[in-house]
């Protein structure tokens, strides 16, 4: 990489009003790791948790933790509180950070104890996935882990310049790491975007033309809703007009996505990395300067990709095998879960007498001798929603707990990146969508509540007597292409029948509630803005709706317009 020679007045992060320096930014983590090092109270806290709001600060507070030898766990702050309970016990954090205020707390019912599992002494980073199966796992990345997963970053992006990063990503993502660590380590500039500006494409149009982005990092599913209100909008194009690499990561990248970026923006690289937590962020990459099919592509540089049968035996070249990835980046294991880790980071035979140590993803691939890796599902019923892993029988059982719900199955749209709910329901049980997604955020969090809960009078079911979930997502398909009713009868009902389409169910227009309460995300909210903006003839702005819950709201919204 041609880098530009650091200097301490270079601007390191940004976000909002605030802009840091490279200076400011080492006066900061040193303060932060003098602070922990002087303190009495802080000595036998081996593991930090910081509050992960989106504030540069947050960033400067994790390298203070790193200079003083501990290793940092970001902590979600709209977690529910089981979860953070969980996470802290399991990690052993008994001190946690805030950067909206610059302090530290000490818990004082927390358990200070080191808990059992790998040892912190080289651990940079505790960062627990996404917990599908309702308890999330932490996994241990090592100081050794992150510089070789950041060298590599280096390596494979050197030819585009010193990046101004724009992320996107939470900190407690593991997406997070590339963008701050790949960022600061080439001397570039971190732009953080706001929380109100991370989920309106309209505003990180113009945070890339503000700050003159160069690089940026997101799953396919909200690329594909950026770029589809640059296309609405022509005159927003000029605004990415900086960007030289976009990268997606944390689902399936579709070849829609890929053809809609390069009929927008041909002179900008599209890149496509897969990797797991437990493998530090990435293991393989595609780069693309023109349309192509969509692929995993190649190892990053001291990595290396084993497709395994059932015996964990390689496969042979061209057929479906279980992916494991060896190499540096594979991390310790699980804080505080050695069987887990004992089963998914094993030895395996790469030539006779010789072994290595790899991560069995359970993701399946197939080599392509010409585009390298093909992702071709998963070995369990797993899949990724919004860059979050979700487990769609963990989802099901909480469901079919539910009272007065018969049966349910969840089912995944990998061509709109969207989960499905389908629910039976007793006859008279007073079940809603609303009542359903609140027993899946309250039993396992936010992060998995479906997108859309449809309820069917039956479960369909395959020749071998398992339910059909392409049967169930081809019933949706079909409804979403009949033609819509074009008999407005008042901005109410217009309004309305946009809530209805873009949740997938019925809503009392009497007694609606908030959007967000029935179901609203940070995917659906931008459909949502979009077909506001129909009905008033002019765009409607993400930050309106998030002002504008409820319908009565956006009707006086809309009158206004």
């Amino acid at each position: 990489m041609e880098r530009a020679r650091l200097h301490p007045d270079r601007t390191a992060v940004i976000c909002g009003d605030d802009a840091v320096s490279y200076r400011e930014l080492a006066l900061i983590a040193l303060g932060v790791a003098g602070e922990l090092d002087s303190d009495e109270a802080y000595a036998d806290c081996r593991r930090i948790g910081i509050e992960a709001y989106r504030t540069a600060a947050t960033a400067a507070i994790a390298l203070g933790v790193a200079l003083s030898g501990r290793s940092f766990v970001f902590l979600n702050p709209e977690s529910p509180e089981n979860t953070s309970r969980h996470i802290r016990s399991s990690a052993g954090v008994s001190v946690v950070a805030d950067p909206t205020s610059g302090g530290f707390r000490k818990l004082p019912d927390a358990d200070t104890a080191t808990p059992a599992g790998p040892s912190p002494a080289d651990e940079a980073y505790v960062l627990y996935t996404s917990g599908s199966s309702g308890r999330p796992k932490g996994v241990s990345v090592s100081q050794r882990n992150l510089a070789d997963s950041t060298a590599a970053r280096l390596a494979v992006y050197e030819g585009f310049g010193t990046p101004t990063f724009l992320l996107l990503s939470p900190f407690y993502f593991d997406s997070s790491v590339a963008g701050v660590w790949g960022t600061l380590a080439a001397g570039g500039t971190l732009v953080v975007a706001r929380e109100d500006e991370r989920r309106d494409p309209a505003a990180l149009v113009g945070l890339i033309a503000r700050h003159r982005v160069t690089h940026t990092l997101t799953v396919p599913s909200f690329y594909a809703e950026l770029l589809h209100t640059v296309f609405q909008d022509g005159q927003l194009a000029v605004g990415l007009a900086s960007l030289r690499l976009v990268i997606c990561a944390g689902e399936s990248l579709p070849q829609g996505v890929i053809e809609q970026h390069f009929s927008l923006l041909p002179d900008v690289t599209l890149g496509n990395e897969y990797g797991p937590t437990e493998c530090t962020v990435w293991a393989t990459y595609r780069l693309y300067e023109r349309p192509g099919a969509s692929n995993i592509g190649f190892p990053i540089p001291g990595t290396s990709i084993h497709l395994l049968d059932d015996r964990l035996r390689e496969v042979p070249p061209g057929e479906v095998g279980q992916i494991a990835i060896s190499g540096r980046g594979v991390t310790t294991g699980y804080v505080g879960a050695e069987q887990e880790t004992r089963t998914r980071f094993t030895d395996i035979e790469v030539a006779p007498g010789r072994t290595v140590r790899a991560y069995l993803t359970r993701d399946l691939g197939r080599w392509s001798a010409a585009h390298g890796l093909q992702f071709a599902g998963r070995l369990d019923n797993e899949v990724k929603i919004r860059g979050v892993r979700v487990n769609i029988e963990a989802i099901e059982e909480t469901l079919a707990a539910h009272p007065g719900v018969r049966a349910a199955a969840v089912a995944h749209d990998s061509e709109t990146s969207t989960c499905y709910a389908f629910v039976v329901r007793d006859s008279d049980a007073p079940v809603d969508a609303a009542s359903v997604r609140h027993r899946v955020a309250s039993e396992l969090g936010t992060a998995v509540v479906p997108d859309r809960v449809v309820f069917v009078d039956r479960l369909p079911r395959t020749a071998h007597d398992k339910i059909d979930r392409a049967a169930l997502l081809a019933s949706v398909r079909r409804a979403g292409a009949e033609p819509a009713d074009q008999d407005a009868d008042g901005l109410t009902a217009q309004i309305t029948r946009a809530w209805e389409e873009v949740l997938g169910m019925s809503v009392n227009e009497a007694e609606p509630g908030n959007f967000f309460e029935l179901g609203g995300n940070s995917l659906s909210v931008l459909r949502l803005s979009r077909a506001l903006g129909r009905i008033a003839g002019r765009p409607v702005a993400v930050k309106q709706v998030y002002r504008c819950g409820t319908i009565p709201q956006q009707v006086e919204l809309l009158s206004s317009l």
